[in-house]
């Protein structure tokens, strides 16, 4: 008899669940059915409003065209700068002083700063500095932070001997003038002077350095192939396996104090001011608010007003009465 009971308990348990699983199944059919009825109603409802998304579009490009035709236009372009007398940091940070400048309107302060006359300097709207990041520390760069996304980041290296610099400019024709303003500007800072002056004088004594220990591995080397010729003669095979590994060993230290060398001429004669430019900046064509800018930012504000207001007329006696 129990065992007949724990059979019907298990046939009864099967059963529910069967059931519960018919349930699911038929809420899931219906409520995807209710899904595609609610979506074909709104697209149906919207075709037949279309007249009042034609009058935004056409609202959305005459706010454009005026808005174009009225407010100054504002063009971007980039410039990337190696680092040569100190990290980023202390010159990112010069940088951005003139950026509040520009910000503020102080085109007078500007100007000095910039050796450039009132007028250009009065064209360069905004002033920004970011950095390049590394994503999986491979030396690669994998962008440019512009959000600052990554800066406390630990997992994503932040580029310490380059970096962006991005102003906003009224006019594309003096670009040429505020490159050569910034370089101006931080090759006369007397702190990044003096760490650059500082950097190259270890440079040279470094270089002088190398050339001496260059210099007395090869005395060494000639030493040890001449003066103990005899010597290793007289005790043939142990001996020439010595030689061999002496000469092995030499041949891989000097390439080594050559490459080092040659890394601090490299910084010395190519990377031998403040800043180097790396890319300097390109004459932008489009401006960053003109009508394409204008309309697609307008256009979603239009959109939603539309839908609003064909909501409200067409139900507005529904929403009247309650």
């Amino acid at each position: 008899m129990p065992t007949n009971s724990n059979n019907n308990t298990q046939k009864q348990d099967e059963i529910d669940l069967l059931s519960l699983f018919a349930k699911l199944g038929e809420f899931i059919k219906k409520a995807t059915l209710g899904l595609i009825d609610l979506i074909g109603k709104v697209l149906v409802f919207l075709l037949r409003k279309w007249y009042y998304f034609a009058i935004a579009a056409i609202l959305t490009v005459i706010s454009a065209l005026i808005l174009s035709n009225t407010i100054e236009p504002h063009y971007s372009t980039d410039l990337v700068l190696r680092s040569n007398a100190t990290t980023n940091q202390p010159i990112m940070s010069s940088l951005n002083k003139l950026g509040d400048y520009a910000a503020t309107g102080n085109y007078e302060v500007l100007s000095k700063e910039l050796n450039l006359s009132v007028e250009d300097a009065s064209s360069l709207k905004g002033l920004e500095t970011f950095w390049y990041y590394d994503i999986g520390k491979d030396g690669i760069y994998d962008g440019i932070d512009t959000e600052g996304r990554y800066l406390s980041d630990t997992g994503v290296d932040k580029v310490e001997d380059e970096f962006v610099v991005r102003v906003a400019i009224t006019d594309p024709g003096v670009v040429q003038n505020i490159e050569e303003g910034l370089k101006h500007y931080l090759e006369s800072n007397s702190f990044l002077l003096a760490l650059n002056n500082q950097r190259l004088s270890d440079l040279e004594a470094r270089i002088i350095q190398s050339q001496y220990e260059i210099e007395k591995l090869d005395s060494l080397q000639k030493r040890e192939y001449y003066t103990n010729t005899e010597n290793l003669r007289q005790q043939e095979g142990q001996i020439v396996f010595t030689s061999e590994k002496i000469s092995k060993t030499y041949h891989y230290d000097m390439f080594n104090l050559l490459r080092i060398k040659q890394e601090y001429e490299t910084d010395l004669n190519i990377y031998s001011d403040v800043v180097t430019i790396m890319e300097g900046f390109s004459i932008p064509v489009q401006p960053d608010n003109g009508i394409i800018q204008y309309a697609k930012k307008l256009i979603w504000y239009y959109l939603g007003l539309a839908i609003l207001l064909a909501i409200v007329i067409t139900f507005r006696k529904k929403i009247w009465t309650k």
